[in-house]
């Protein structure tokens, strides 16, 4: 499945990337998702309570059941960086849509 997404770069310049979607987790310590692609020297970081990543993770998991190839963060801001680095933004609340 690949994932859609609108993010920032350390620069604050939004891209819409499309990676190979490979899973995502919640991070307690910093309250925020982090989603694995296929880029391996890169985070791909949304800040979040935890409330708002268990509604992402139903979309995902709905879109999974529907077998759908494409996920598209529709609503929401990733932050891209290397590996650790950490970004400074607001708590975002996603909408994803199964295509």
């Amino acid at each position: 499945m690949y994932i859609a997404m609108q993010c920032a770069d350390s620069n604050g310049m939004l891209n819409t990337e499309i990676c190979t979607f490979q899973g995502i987790r919640y991070d307690t310590r910093y309250k925020s998702a982090v989603i694995s692609t296929e880029h391996l020297n890169h985070d791909y970081v949304i800040p979040m309570e935890a409330k708002d990543y268990e509604a992402a993770a139903s979309q995902i998991m709905e879109a999974m059941k529907a077998h759908a190839e494409l996920i598209n963060i529709e609503q929401g801001i990733v932050c891209r960086g290397r590996k650790g680095e950490s970004r400074h933004v607001d708590p975002q609340k996603l909408v994803i849509v199964p295509m």
